[in-house]
């Protein structure tokens, strides 16, 4: 049971994510970017999106099981063992980027994102603690998690293509209408 009012807003926005897939993993410059449900064109006729949308610039992990999958940090570790990062390859650059393209299996070379073709990664259910934080039960045994570690900038927000932001920043929840 959420144990505060920015929990129980948090956690309702979230809802809306039950039933969608996640749809599209992308970069934008150090910020992860995670948009659910059916891919389609953006309203600028520049790129693709989701209907629904995750904007990351603060710790982030996808668990697989009891393990860590992939996260924040992976993004500085090399693709391969004995292999450097490489920021100019947007497919395979770093660990982080691998992990993803085995998870989501398709990539859209024009955006540069990674698309999921697979048939998991559905949100079951989504939750919010009282700091901002948030966790994605996704299909496929797997999880999403989100946990905000500053205290004044933002860490993240919940993005409605025709809506509103909720911007997460210090353990704060802001709905931007």
């Amino acid at each position: 049971m959420p144990d505060n009012d920015s929990q129980i807003r948090l956690e309702s926005c979230l809802q809306v994510l039950v039933g969608l897939p996640l749809s599209i993993a992308r970069n934008a410059a150090d910020m992860k970017i995670f948009h659910f449900g059916e891919i389609q064109p953006h309203p600028s006729g520049r790129g693709t999106v989701g209907p629904y949308a995750l904007h990351i610039q603060c710790p982030w992990r996808l668990v697989a099981k009891e393990t860590v999958f992939t996260g924040t940090s992976d993004r500085f570790v090399g693709p391969a063992e004995g292999t450097e990062v490489n920021d100019d390859d947007p497919r395979s650059g770093n660990l982080q980027l691998i992990r993803i393209a085995s998870l989501l299996k398709g990539y859209d070379e024009t955006t540069k994102s990674f698309v999921n073709t697979a048939e998991q990664l559905v949100v079951i259910a989504a939750y919010a603690d009282n700091l901002g934080g948030a966790d994605l039960l996704l299909s496929g045994d797997y999880r999403l998690q989100i946990f905000p570690d500053g205290s004044l900038e933002e860490d993240w927000r919940f993005v409605e293509l025709q809506g509103r932001h909720i911007v997460i920043e210090g353990g704060r929840v802001r709905i931007d209408e």
